[in-house]
């Protein structure tokens, strides 16, 4: 299916919840428009990286993660909506969008240079993740698990109070211009303190930010594709219209439930981000060949 045409604005739905309000373009973004967003954005203390810059039309003669780590400036097709994603998550998550680039650097400095468990993890998670937080562990137990009706309709209640998603993968954001049955993600579970969900949108995406730049630091974390958790998005409450009639869920094509037995190792930590959060995360399995583009 052909992709819209730009002038857009990204529509109102919760997948582009956590990216910045935006001016409005009335062309596809030039050079001197995304140089504009990043001053914007360090204009409003995102602590982006020093000398980050999306550069246009760039084919750079080194690794692409190779040359953003060695010059901070990110290849950036024009009139890409895949790249122009990939901006807007970098100025949405610069601090574990970093941490996602120096995780590459340390594994090509190993040898995995094109493809390996902890970069196949990493490129997963950075074009297709949604971070789910919960402050109840059965609910991110249910998760794992893929016992979907649990999680969407039972537990319906709690979206919003106890358990929320924030899409963090750039190809996610770009998919959700054509939503459709079938379209999923791959979940990374965080537990959060119950207090999370009274904090403003704004300080609940740069707390958990700081706190998954953290975890991708140890390459324990996050180290095989199967660390992240199917996850289909017009399931969530509030994503999709349809599922307010819980006969939605009887789709089995798209529900599916797991077919071999769970394996969930939990990898926790104590540590507090402005003594609101205690994270952990529930790595279960889960099996999906790696999208296409950068």
């Amino acid at each position: 299916m052909p992709q819209p045409d730009w002038p857009l604005r990204h529509p109102d739905h919760p997948l582009y919840a956590p990216l910045a309000p935006l001016p409005e373009f009335g062309h596809w973004p030039t050079q001197a428009d995304f140089d504009a967003l990043v001053v914007c954005a360090r204009g409003r203390g995102e602590p982006l990286p020093g000398h980050l810059r999306f550069a246009c039309g760039l084919e750079p003669e080194r690794y692409y993660e190779a040359h953003i780590a060695s010059t901070g400036e990110v290849p950036t097709r024009t009139q890409n909506w895949h790249d122009w994603f990939n901006a807007l998550s970098w100025l949405a998550w610069p601090r574990a969008k970093t941490a996602l680039n120096a995780r590459h650097m340390r594994a090509i400095a190993r040898g995995e240079i094109k493809r390996g468990p902890l970069r196949d993890a990493a490129t997963l998670f950075d074009e297709c993740g949604v971070i789910v937080v919960a402050s109840d562990a059965v609910l991110l137990d249910a998760l794992a698990g893929m016992r979907w009706r649990e999680l969407f309709v039972e537990k319906r209640e709690c979206w919003g109070g106890n358990i929320a998603a924030f899409a963090f993968g750039h190809a996610l954001m770009e998919q959700g211009l054509q939503m459709h049955i079938g379209w999923c993600g791959k979940a990374l579970p965080l537990i959060v303190d119950a207090g999370f969900f009274a904090l403003p949108a704004d300080a609940q995406r740069a707390h958990l930010d700081a706190r998954l730049a953290e975890l991708l630091a140890d390459d324990a974390f996050l180290s095989t594709p199967r660390a992240l958790s199917p996850l289909p998005l017009l399931g969530i409450p509030g994503w999709w219209d349809a599922n307010e009639d819980p006969a939605f869920y009887d789709d089995t094509g798209y529900f599916r439930a797991s077919r071999r037995e769970k394996s969930a190792k939990v990898i926790s930590s104590n540590t507090s981000v402005s003594g609101t959060i205690s994270a952990s995360t529930a790595q279960a399995m889960s099996s999906s060949s790696l999208p296409s583009g950068r």
